[in-house]
């Protein structure tokens, strides 16, 4: 039996999310391994990220699972905030390693410990960047493909990784060509700027999801046209209500029909309306209360 589009797209949000936590569980081992044999702040400071990366894609991984599961007798508009929670979740992971970070720099420059084997921090900084570069297309890929708001968090705090890595490489390089290794500390300082920076949309999202925010612009005015495309059997409409919940949209609106219908032609013309939004914003749940046009 073949599975249906949403079934198909749920298993691509589950295989991707435990792609993201089995990758980070790998980079972990690897940068506290040749942290320690170079004694880098940045090496172990990347290392504590992708901790947090695993903290964040396993909580993605439960609100995915949580926010697929179907409308219930507690729960009659789904589970879909909890992708927005974890959004939440997420930002709070994301600036408590960019503090940590700092934390870790300031140490470093007070105390003025040397660095050592820095070739092999560099070799293994480069190999999480290129892992990280790859990984970020993929979950962003399928986040966009699903409409997952978590996959496009996880996405983000990844690519962010690439950025981090990318910053850890220029300065293992610049130490090793000029022996300052206080360079180390300061681009930890710097990448921990960024990191916060970072956090910033995913945050304004979440809260939009828990907010009931209005779909976007061009999607209602998709919406518009699909209900004025029925005219002249609809008049008018009002009450257009409209928001997400994880990757659902839910709509709803009153549309004033034309008196001399019958009741069924009235119900067929609301149920055609409500099939025709769901084909033009994909993945959707439409409600069309049907009002006569009283004169």
């Amino acid at each position: 039996m073949s599975l249906s589009s949403r079934e198909i797209s749920k298993n691509k949000k589950f295989q991707t999310a435990l792609l993201s936590i089995s990758v980070s569980l790998l980079l972990i081992i690897v940068k506290v391994v040749f942290g320690i044999l170079t004694n880098s702040v940045s090496v172990l400071a990347s290392a504590v990220d992708s901790f947090l990366d695993v903290m964040a894609s396993s909580v993605n991984f439960y609100s995915i699972r949580k926010s697929e599961k179907p409308a219930d007798h507690d729960h009659k508009f789904g589970h879909g905030k909890a992708e927005g929670l974890a959004g939440l979740f997420q930002t709070f992971i994301i600036g408590s390693s960019a503090v940590y970070l700092i934390y870790l720099s300031a140490n470093r420059l007070m105390e003025g410990e040397k660095l050592v084997s820095v070739s092999w921090g560099i070799a293994v900084i480069a190999l999480s960047m290129v892992v990280s570069y790859f990984l970020t297309r993929h979950i962003k890929s399928v986040a966009e493909e699903t409409g997952s708001l978590v996959l496009s968090a996880d996405s983000l705090h990844y690519k962010f990784d690439s950025y981090t890595n990318g910053g850890i490489l220029a300065g293992l390089l610049l130490i090793k060509i000029t022996g300052l290794d206080i360079i180390d500390p300061i681009i930890s300082i710097f990448i921990a700027a960024l990191i916060v920076w970072s956090t910033k949309d995913i945050l304004i999202e979440s809260i939009d999801i828990l907010m009931d925010k209005e779909l976007p612009p061009d999607t209602v005015r998709k919406i518009e046209e699909v209900i004025i495309g029925f005219n002249p059997e609809v008049k008018s409409y009002h009450k257009l209500k409209t928001r997400n919940a994880g990757s659902v949209k839910f709509v709803e609106c009153h549309v004033v029909m034309d008196h001399t219908l019958t009741f069924v032609q009235s119900h067929e013309i609301a149920e055609e309306i409500v099939s025709a939004i769901k084909e033009r914003i994909g993945n959707a749940e439409v409600t069309v209360h049907v009002d006569p046009d009283v004169r």
